[in-house]
């Protein structure tokens, strides 16, 4: 990990393995299971510059975050395949990059380098994600307003709507690099080793900021690193 100077955050996420949905789709396109599992990745980990969006979070995050800046990417709580008992695990540490003031600039700079646009990047042409790669959990209001009759193309239409509306007031798009990750078998993080390194469980509805010693501590406990 960079010693570089920056702030650091926690954050957290759902990954598509944990749901039914999610993991039939990962069985039947091979997906990897810690990726995220919404229309629109969010973080979009699969990119060689990781993204990250006001998408999930609103103005909570991203529009805060700045070059130098790192957010340490959890899982929320839950037990994932393999584990035997409820925690978390540490799928990634990046490192903000460049931060660009729309995601039509950000566009540009993914193509300048010759790479495909992550999922998160709201420009004409990079639609979200169709039904059968997701984890089929779209947020409560989607979940208002569909039943399981309605038709999966119509679903995916609201969903990204809805994170449409956000990246127009929020429009702030953040290229990282990766100090850490993993999406297949990420480490896992127990009760007691969140409670040793914080003093507590934290909250990440509002991902907080924690101290580069915390991050060194989290990344260590999980990965021996």
């Amino acid at each position: 990990m960079s010693d570089s100077e920056g702030r650091c955050f926690l954050a957290t996420y759902r990954p598509i393995v944990r749901s039914a949905s999610g993991r039939q789709a990962i069985q039947q396109h091979s997906l990897l299971p810690f990726i995220d599992g919404s229309c629109r990745r969010e973080p979009d980990l699969e990119s060689p510059f990781p993204s990250i969006t006001a998408t999930c979070r609103a103005g909570h995050f991203a529009p805060r975050l700045r070059v130098g800046d790192r957010a340490a990417y959890l899982t929320v709580r839950g037990r994932y395949p393999g584990d035997t008992e409820t925690g978390w695990r540490l799928v990634a540490v990046l490192r903000v990059v460049q931060r660009f003031a729309s995601h039509t600039e950000a566009a540009e700079w993914y193509k300048g380098q010759n790479l495909s646009l992550p999922s998160n990047c709201f420009v004409d042409g990079n639609h979200a994600k169709p039904w059968e790669l997701t984890n089929g959990d779209p947020p409560p209001e989607i979940k208002k307003r569909v039943d399981d009759n309605s038709d999966p193309v119509h679903v995916i239409r609201l969903w990204d709507a809805t994170y449409r509306q956000r990246i127009v007031k929020w429009p702030v798009f953040l290229a990282t690099e990766r100090e850490f990750i993993e999406l297949t078998h990420p480490p896992q993080l127990t009760e007691a080793q969140m409670r040793h390194i914080f003093g507590r469980i934290p909250s990440t509805l509002n991902p907080p900021e924690i101290t580069g010693q915390q991050l060194r501590a989290l990344v260590r406990l999980a990965t021996g690193l």
